[in-house]
């Protein structure tokens, strides 16, 4: 009897652990005629991309998702029209306010030390919002980008405070500073595809910030299939 109750358990333990990956992050996004779209782990600061994009009016629907770097921190996400690093991008910064409101605002990144809040971008901003739950930052924005804009430049960050409305800088950590890829908007992916996350090609002097390494999605299942396997271990051992 009290084999079979320890082989049941270790059966269930394996059944979820095989689908916890799939459904840890949940991708969904409209379909339709011209409409592509996918969503991903990004390769750092634990942040996630969901995404949908309607080529009949360059439209680009984004749920940007990370953990903030402190309580009072902020989380970017924005696009680099001309570059691939962080100098030079339009970015979405969310954070609460000085009298406890959700934000989202717009700014010009000019240098790491250089923020500077704008009411101009290369593209649209329809409409952008934040949402906070259990430390964790959302950011939905809807974008109206440029008609030839087929790939997209993309930087993320997260920052560990806010003074007087105004984002202090980030950390210059490594996971900090490889928070950059580029998104394909002429292809659809399902979940935890590496769509959002290319490696974005290093300009020459660079800016500070190294090229992915590698996608969301290549990472985190060869660390499940590591552990996978010695769980798999341990049942033939044991059982």
């Amino acid at each position: 009897m009290a084999y079979s109750l320890l082989h049941l358990l270790f059966i269930s333990v394996i059944t979820f652990l095989l689908i916890s990956p799939s459904i840890s992050h949940h991708c969904s996004y409209p379909s339709g005629p011209n409409v592509t779209g996918g969503c991903s782990h990004l390769p750092s600061l634990k942040a996630s991309f969901d995404w949908a994009y309607n080529a009949t009016n360059t439209t680009l629907s984004i749920t940007f998702t990370a953990p903030l770097a402190s309580p009072d921190g902020w989380v970017s996400w924005g696009i680099n029209p001309n570059g691939t690093g962080m100098i030079g991008t339009e970015a979405l910064i969310a954070f609460k306010d000085t009298n406890g409101s959700l934000v989202v605002k717009k700014y010009n990144l000019n240098s790491y030390k250089s923020v500077v809040e704008t009411d101009r971008f290369t593209y649209k901003v329809l409409d952008s919002k934040a949402e906070y739950s259990n430390n964790v930052m959302k950011i939905l924005a809807t974008l109206v980008l440029p008609a030839q804009m087929t790939t997209v430049n993309q930087v993320w960050q997260v920052g560990p405070a806010v003074k007087d409305g105004r984002p202090m800088m980030h950390k210059l950590d490594p996971d900090n500073m490889k928070s950059k890829g580029t998104l394909n908007l002429a292809t659809t992916f399902g979940g935890d595809e590496n769509n959002a996350t290319a490696p974005a090609p290093a300009p020459a002097g660079g800016d500070g910030q190294s090229g992915n390494k590698s996608g969301g999605s290549s990472t985190i299942w060869s660390n499940y299939s590591i552990f996978y396997v010695f769980v798999m271990f341990l049942g033939v051992l044991f059982f």
